[in-house]
């Protein structure tokens, strides 16, 4: 809990910091470069270090009930951890300012409205909008996904460039992944025309073993 993760930790001096750091951070890490797709859902509170895990699913959901919040500046710290890297990332530059320098909540709502999450819905709806999602996934080349959400989180800090190069290698990887899969999506739209990927995707189960 939060006494013994301060307490303990304040305890250890500044070797029990790094160890907490290392660990937390790595958890994220992880959960950031996971190789499935990630779906956050917060039906409740998230403040603080609960950004990042927020910030390391690839999607998130949040109930219009849910409350965020950079508590740090409220109890004279700053908000570490990573929370101020995702509010600066996901939020507009003035939006995450007045949240992290106010201390105020906001809610699921605006949560949505400002980029912190996906979408918010009534908490009554919220699993069933989360699985909806889910099963859309569900649907898709994995390897597709993967190399998708990893160039995703990738370019972004590259040069035009440099994504174009980035780009061209990944899916050439993907394809020595996975070339059946890749093959049979052109098959079925170019030849079967049993589908339209605007508006949907190829029945990865007929691809040949």
């Amino acid at each position: 809990d939060l006494k013994e993760y301060f307490r303990e930790t304040e305890a250890q001096g500044l070797k029990g910091t790094r160890q907490a750091q290392r660990e937390s951070y790595g958890w994220w890490r992880r959960l950031r470069w996971y190789q499935k797709p990630t779906i956050a859902m917060v039906n409740g509170w998230c403040f603080g270090g609960g950004y990042g895990p927020l910030f390391s699913c690839d999607l998130a959901f949040a109930a219009e009930e849910a409350k965020f919040g950079l508590s740090e500046i409220n109890w004279g710290i700053l908000p570490g951890g990573g929370a101020t890297k995702v509010a600066q990332e996901l939020m507009p530059f003035r939006k995450a300012m007045y949240h992290a320098m106010t201390g105020e909540n906001i809610d699921g709502k605006t949560a949505a409205d400002w980029g912190l999450v996906n979408e918010a819905v009534p908490l009554a709806q919220l699993k069933d909008r989360v699985t909806e999602v889910a099963k859309v996934l569900l649907a898709k080349n994995p390897v597709a996904l993967k190399a998708t959400k990893d160039a995703m989180k990738r370019v972004g800090v590259m040069s035009y460039d440099d994504a174009e190069d980035y780009l061209i290698r990944a899916q050439e990887a993907a394809n020595s992944y996975d070339n059946e899969g890749r093959k049979e999506g052109i098959r079925q739209f170019i030849d079967e025309k049993s589908y339209k990927p605007g508006l949907g995707a190829y029945d990865k189960d007929k691809v040949k073993a």
